[in-house]
């Protein structure tokens, strides 16, 4: 079959529209670092970049919960902090008070005592956050997604700390109101009293045990979804992302390709009429 000069021309045009096009190509990626540029060029990579733009918006989601989850337990257990101390003190002073020795006048010196503490444990009790809530939530806290399935309480409550305790008929600051008030009396404490104080105590306690519980678990839900988000971005990269060694070789190869044709089309430009029949 004979082979036109005709054909051999249109075959170099094309060729060389070809070759420029990928040189073109080539060039876009490696400037603008992405493989593909309109959502044409791979229907199914841009579906899928979609998917993991959404999951790493998801991701931002989660950061945002876990900061914030972090700074409510961290004011919490610095608050839990706090109102431990001034019990322990207000039990120290109990023990005082109980040993028998002091008389009236005394037991009144520590009434003084007892009234500074409670102040103090009331005062913490309704501390507020930079935000104006509560520390102590006055309703029951929320739970928030801070990983992949994984929900956290974003604070304590008040009733959970400050509520009457198993085997006590008096909530927290209440029971230290009663002590403050026989001691400015100078009535000795009962025995009741002193295991009341331990039960106080023992909320409080489990109450600390708790928040640092949900410390450690958001410490872990965090290095999980930051395992997980650098997985979600290495899929990404490599989806939608140049491979710059990759498309440097393309690029070389296809401009030795389009240079080469481009050396076919300038050699026949310059053939004779006889030589192009």
């Amino acid at each position: 079959m004979r082979i036109s000069s005709q054909q051999v021309f249109d075959s170099g045009v094309s060729s060389m529209q070809q070759h420029t096009s990928d040189v073109v190509k080539y060039q876009q990626q490696i400037s603008s670092g992405r493989k593909y540029q309109v959502a044409s060029d791979d229907a199914l990579a841009a579906g899928l970049g979609v998917q993991i733009d959404l999951d790493n918006a998801q991701f931002a989601m989660f950061r945002v919960n876990q900061n914030h989850i972090n700074a409510s337990l961290t004011s919490t257990d610095s608050q839990l902090s706090g109102i431990n101390i001034a019990l322990t003190k207000f039990q120290q002073m109990m023990v005082q008070a109980g040993n028998g020795t002091l008389g009236a006048d005394g037991l009144k010196t520590l009434g003084q005592q007892a009234s500074t503490l409670y102040n103090t444990v009331n005062q913490m009790s309704l501390a507020k956050d930079a935000n104006g809530q509560q520390i102590l939530r006055t309703a029951t806290p929320t739970s928030v997604l801070v990983a992949p399935n994984v929900s956290l309480e974003t604070a304590l409550s008040f009733t959970e700390v400050m509520t009457a305790p198993t085997g006590m008929a008096q909530d927290v600051i209440t029971f230290l109101g009663s002590v403050r008030d026989k001691l400015n009396a100078g009535t000795t404490l009962s025995s009741s009293d002193m295991d009341n104080i331990q039960l106080v105590l023992k909320q409080v306690t489990k109450a600390q045990v708790k928040t640092g519980l949900l410390q450690n678990q958001l410490d872990a839900a965090t290095e999980a979804a930051d395992v997980q988000k650098n997985n979600v971005e290495v899929q990404r990269s490599n989806l939608l992302d140049t491979d710059l060694a990759t498309a440097t070789a393309g690029l070389v190869k296809s401009n030795a390709l389009l240079q080469a044709a481009q050396s076919i089309m300038t050699k026949l430009d310059s053939n004779s009429l006889f030589q192009k029949l």
